[in-house]
């Protein structure tokens, strides 16, 4: 004898939503189910009301991150506000430590100079949105300027290529374009600090560019 299969907890929101709706249209007119149970307008009004909760949620997720990317734009004003008045009472204060924290700023500590720099490293490659792109991320270094990025075709047989500079970047992360689809290729990432010092090369990462 068969049953009916529901798995309804298995189901998202979205996908109960239409199931519902799906069992509804296929319920109309149907004679092999001339009263069924929950009546129509029981169950009707209960999907009804399950779907305009769901409407309401989606308004109010859609508002709140139309209020996230309003805030992250007032925030950069702030920092700007923040920076500009940092500088004036840097400069007014004339590096007076006690009127720098009278301004209810914090005192940077003196540093040391910058000798060496660690590898990056967790140095990931993954494939990217346009055809020929990998993308590529990895922990920043602290005190790192920059990073640069260095590219050469992979092999899981032959010998590995020569490596070749790629680009650099300003943060941890890049994406390196114009590879051969179907292809893999390795990378590797130097950080490079004050005064040009730059760390040990990290470890390969390797990805089929797409």
């Amino acid at each position: 004898m068969a049953k009916v299969k529901l798995d309804l907890k298995g189901k998202n929101d979205g996908v109960l939503r239409e199931f519902a709706e799906a069992h509804k249209a296929a319920m109309v007119g149907n004679a092999n189910f001339p009263t069924p149970n929950p009546t129509p307008a029981v169950f009707d009004a209960a999907l009804l009301a399950y779907t305009d909760k769901m409407d309401e949620i989606m308004a109010a997720e859609i508002a709140l991150s139309t209020l996230r990317t309003q805030r992250e734009d007032l925030r950069v004003g702030l920092e700007t506000a923040l920076n500009t008045r940092g500088s004036y009472v840097e400069a007014a204060s004339g590096g007076d430590e006690a009127k720098i924290l009278s301004a209810g700023f914090a005192v940077q500590a003196a540093g040391s100079a910058t000798t060496s720099l660690i590898a990056p490293y967790n140095v990931a490659a993954s494939l990217g949105d346009n055809e020929g792109e990998i993308d590529l991320t990895w922990n920043a270094i602290p005190k790192a300027k920059s990073y640069l990025v260095e590219v050469r075709e992979h092999s899981d047989t032959a010998a590995p290529g020569t490596w070749a500079f790629a680009k650099v970047a300003p943060r941890s992360s890049a994406s390196v374009g114009g590879l051969v689809t179907g292809r893999k290729y390795a990378f590797r990432i130097r950080a490079v600090g004050p005064n040009d010092i730059e760390s040990p090369w990290s470890g390969e990462a390797i990805s089929l560019a797409p």
